[in-house]
């Protein structure tokens, strides 16, 4: 496993802040919980660490590494939604197999 340091990360959409000013550091190994109201900024913060969003602003270090730029295929870190986004019609072995 490896850390995850975000410092001052933020997302905005138009005039809209999704993500203000946000600092978190996750020791390797650590297992947190991220709670808060709807429309808050959980899954933005998700998708700006697993790097499915752009951040407006700030910094995302993964092992040590910034990765604040790089393809979401080479962080060498996954995203669980909450919802499936899989096709129903496939089994689970083309659902893995589709993107490939």
């Amino acid at each position: 496993m490896s850390s995850v340091v975000v410092e001052h990360l933020s997302k905005t959409f138009g005039a809209a802040d999704a993500l203000h000013s946000t600092n978190l550091s996750i020791a390797s190994g650590e297992f947190i919980v991220i709670i808060g109201p709807s429309g808050c900024g959980k899954s933005t913060l998700l998708r700006l660490i697993a790097g499915l969003e752009r951040p407006s602003a700030g910094r995302i270090e993964i092992g040590g590494r910034d990765v604040t730029a790089v393809e979401p295929a080479d962080r060498g870190i996954a995203m669980v939604f909450q919802s499936y986004a899989l096709y129903p019609h496939l089994s689970v072995a083309q659902n893995i197999a589709f993107p490939l």
